[in-house]
This record gives structure tokens, C-alpha cells and sequence, in this order.
């Protein structure tokens, strides 16, 4: 019966947005709610895949987001990865991320032709990504939090701790 309600309600809901793709959509209401605590702008919905919102409609568009965390298995964000991105014309840009670990790119600054290659980088610890982005620029639309057969987890800098823990965002 919930299951019902849920998909009544996000109905109802795309009917009064305008909206035109429903598997978008719910994939939207299956984010779930914004944490009350962060408002929306540059340091919400950390981890999350950026561009099912920032597509050019009623949201700031991105061409390339996404959410840099400083270790494979924690949550914890990443700030200051200076992320490096080539298009396949060899068009290069460079993002840093915030201190919720996000960083975001929007088309007028650089809009990649894909295939694309990634590099992030902070101090002396450089990755590059093993293989090139085909065609979303929403990093985690591939790089979940959980590591398995559809995902090889969340995008990291650091192999191990190093220390403590930096401050977190205001």
C-alpha cells in the first residue's frame, strides 16, 4: 500500500512540475529528501548524482558534478581536489571541489565531448580514472557508495587516513 502512495504522490507531483520523463523522476524521489540541515546550493546532497537536477531546468545546469571523498570506505568529504577533465577534442578544464567534497561545472565554462578522462589530484596524491567517462557527466551515477558488479564505489583521494580529519563546511 505504501509503495502506492509513493508512486501516486510522485504522479501527482510530475503532473504539476511539467514534468516529462517519469523514470528521471523517480529516480529524483528516490534521492529522497534534502538534509535539513544543509541548505540547497554548493554543499547539499553530497555523494548524490548532480545532473538528474542540474540538467538545465529549473536548477543551475552542470555539464560535470560530482562529490570527491577522501578515503574508499567513509563518507568523509574530500575539499581542495583539484579535478582535471579532457574531452576528446583535448579541450581541458579544471574544477576544484568545495568543502562537502563537491565540485560542479556548468556548460558555459566547459561542455565535454565525450569520451572524457579524469585526474584528481590534492597534494601529492594524483588518480586517474581507469577508464574514460562515456556520456554522464554525473560521476555518481556510476560511482555509488556501495562497491559491486553496477559500481566501483565512490570516488576517493586518499588510500588510507593520513591524519586528522579537516574541518567540516560553516
Amino acid at each position: 500500500m505504501r509503495s502506492i502512495q509513493v508512486l501516486l504522490s510522485a504522479g501527482a507531483a510530475m503532473a504539476l512540475l511539467g514534468c516529462t520523463d517519469p523514470l528521471k523522476e523517480a529516480a529524483i524521489i528516490e534521492l529522497g529528501g534534502e538534509d535539513p540541515a544543509i541548505p540547497a546550493g554548493p554543499l547539499h546532497r553530497a555523494g548524490q548524482p548532480c545532473l538528474l537536477c542540474h540538467d538545465g531546468g529549473v536548477t543551475t545546469p552542470f555539464s560535470v558534478a560530482g562529490t570527491i571523498h577522501r578515503l574508499a570506505d567513509a563518507p568523509v568529504a574530500a575539499g581542495g581536489v583539484v579535478v582535471s577533465l579532457v574531452d576528446k577534442r583535448g579541450v581541458t578544464f579544471e574544477a576544484a571541489t568545495n568543502c562537502a567534497g563537491n565540485f560542479f561545472v556548468r556548460p558555459g565554462d566547459f561542455t565535454p565531448e565525450y569520451p572524457m578522462w579524469v585526474t584528481i589530484e590534492r597534494g601529492e596524491w594524483r588518480q586517474e580514472m581507469e577508464s574514460p567517462v562515456n556520456g554522464d557527466g554525473s560521476c555518481a551515477t556510476c560511482h555509488t557508495s556501495e562497491t559491486g558488479t553496477r559500481s566501483a564505489g565512490q570516488v576517493y583521494i586518499l588510500p588510507f587516513e593520513l591524519g586528522p580529519e579537516e574541518a567540516g563546511c560553516p
